[in-house]
């Protein structure tokens, strides 16, 4: 009879950019799709933690990560479980489709590789000929012979103990996959429909029946005003600087990723002493005074307020040329960092997305804090 769900996304394909679009996929960003199904043997249920794994491993510039649980998983445990148990996952970032609705078809589209379990949307996914790998596999949960046997034979498994971006860029992408999930493309809405008016002894309409496209995704939930907390690492060369971020909140013992020389960038009104603390970059409301600022956060020496940049020691930078204001502090704090010069311009790339950032100073240094950048910068 065929897979309805398969000539579905068929039909979806066509409209990649617009799923993508709709979840605020950067134009160079890769998805990460983390698919689960529902149980104790599953991706969740096995190691919920990977979300927050990849969240934290992954720079934010580069990647974003979208989780499709399995609904019994969500009626299982309830919405709001479901939600405290990714809550820091899913102010990192986290895309998390509700369990009502198809936007997993939407993501299945979007996608770039996947990690998945033996549920279906692991056969699904490599039937598109996105690369994946399992991280989890309940062999015995699977019919032998099957095409998910297949599956679990043929895709390579994630190794916990190692990075996930050099795993990621092994992850494997399988052309047969498509043939063993339907011999009957593009046909299960007529075939379906042929028998079941059968079963009914009616005649069956004249109209045509053809898989439609999935519908776009339900647009996500009003985002936070506060700004993420945030690692950055830099690496500057000719006039053009490389930033990497990583949400902070995340971070444990384990952040060799980071790079070396990381500094953290938090907003002025984070709520969570701990990294409004180590924030050496802070960001304010434009209008905000600086010095209040610096006055009740010692560890700061940069404060970003709209289009300016106020060093702890009194120096301004006026910030021009398209380039995010907080990105264009951690681009002064690395170039200070190096004793480099720092008024002129610079390219910023962030990910796959270059913007142009134009330091000028527009007050000059008043009574000088040499803790700043001194014996209490980060290491």
């Amino acid at each position: 009879m065929g897979d309805p769900v398969a000539d579905e996304l068929d039909a979806s394909d066509p409209f990649r950019a617009d799923y993508r679009a709709a979840f605020e996929i950067g134009p160079e960003q890769k998805l990460l799709l983390i698919t689960s199904t529902w149980g104790g043997d599953s991706l969740f249920g096995t190691d919920i933690a990977l979300v927050e794994r990849a969240l934290a491993e992954l720079p934010s510039d580069e990647f974003r990560v979208l989780a499709a649980v399995h609904p019994n998983a969500w009626y299982g445990h309830g919405e709001d479980q479901i939600r405290r148990w990714l809550a820091r996952a899913l102010r990192a970032g986290l895309i998390l489709p509700p369990p009502a609705g198809q936007g997993w078809k939407a993501a299945l589209c979007a996608a770039d590789v996947y990690l998945g379990d033996h549920g279906s949307l692991s056969l699904y996914a490599a039937a598109r000929g996105m690369p994946g790998m399992l991280a989890a596999f309940d062999d015995s949960a699977v019919a032998a012979g099957s095409a998910m046997a297949w599956l679990g034979g043929a895709l390579p498994r994630l190794d916990p103990g190692r990075p996930l971006a050099a795993q990621l860029a092994r992850a494997r992408a399988l052309p047969a996959a498509a043939d063993r999930l339907t011999s009957r493309a593009g046909r299960a809405a007529a075939l379906l429909r042929v028998l079941c008016y059968r079963h009914l002894r009616l005649p069956e309409p004249e109209f045509s029946v053809v898989a439609r496209p999935a519908p776009l995704p339900e647009p996500a939930a009003a985002p936070s005003p506060l700004v993420p907390a945030s690692y950055v690492s830099t690496a500057i060369g000719d006039r053009e600087v490389r930033v990497r971020r990583h949400p902070a909140e995340l971070q444990g013992r384990m952040t060799a990723h980071l790079g070396p020389d990381a500094h953290v960038t938090a907003d002025a009104a984070e709520p969570d002493p701990r990294l409004r603390g180590m924030a050496d970059v802070l960001v304010a409301r434009p209008g905000t005074d600086p010095a209040a600022v610096f006055a009740r956060n010692s560890h700061c020496g940069l404060v970003v307020s709209g289009g300016r940049l106020r060093l702890r020691d009194g120096r301004e930078f006026a910030v021009s040329g398209g380039a995010e204001p907080s990105l264009a502090g951690s681009v002064l704090v690395a170039l200070l960092g190096e004793g480099r010069e720092v008024e002129g311009e610079f390219g910023i790339r962030a990910g796959g997305v270059v913007s142009v950032a134009r330091l000028a100073l527009v007050r000059d240094a008043g009574e000088a804090d040499p803790g700043f950048l001194g014996a209490d910068a980060p290491q």
